[in-house]
């Protein structure tokens, strides 16, 4: 038992003098960013395509950015104020037209659910959420599974909607 451990730590030790060795004498000179000058760093910089600002020009170029942007907002606001000079009935008919929107969002939406021999209750969540019955279908995964709905969930048709909670449409499919 004594001779294979021998062995090993032999090989050990060769191995790491084989390593040092060739650290120090393949290493060579290696240069560093710590190593080189402010111009030696700016040359090689400007080599790969890159432009080097002083901190002056990086300010005067900011400020310039900084002016440039204010007077593009002048003009936006002017051009807003203009168009702000629509008609009133521009104005009632895009009111109308929110409180339309607004009334459709707020109706609660059905879907009448099928659910099949071997269907898995990701693929109802899927479902319900491509008919925006529900927001996240992770979520109503995760509720299924820890709830433990996901085992009883009962085959046929079901009518559920927006309104439901995720309680009443778990309860819903599964009774």
């Amino acid at each position: 038992m004594k001779q294979p451990i021998r062995m090993f730590g032999i090989g050990l030790l060769t191995a790491g003098v084989i390593m040092l060795g060739t650290y120090f004498f393949f290493s060579g000179s290696v240069n560093t960013v710590d190593n080189l000058t402010n111009d030696e760093l700016v040359s090689i910089i400007e080599e790969k395509g890159y432009h080097v600002l002083s901190n002056s020009e990086y300010i005067a170029a900011s400020v310039n950015e900084s002016s440039a942007q204010s007077e593009e907002s002048k003009e936006n606001n002017k051009n807003a104020e203009s168009d702000n000079s629509s008609t009133d009935q521009e104005k009632e008919d895009s009111a109308n037209d929110k409180e339309k929107d607004q009334a459709e969002e707020d109706k609660p939406k059905t879907y009448t659910l099928h659910i099949e021999e071997g269907m898995a209750s990701s693929d109802i969540s899927s479902s319900l959420e491509e008919n925006e019955i529900i927001d996240d279908s992770s979520e109503f995964n995760d509720y299924m599974e820890e709830n433990d709905y996901s085992l009883r969930v009962q085959l046929g048709e079901f009518e559920v909607n927006s309104d439901m909670s995720l309680y009443e449409i778990a309860e819903a499919i599964t009774r």
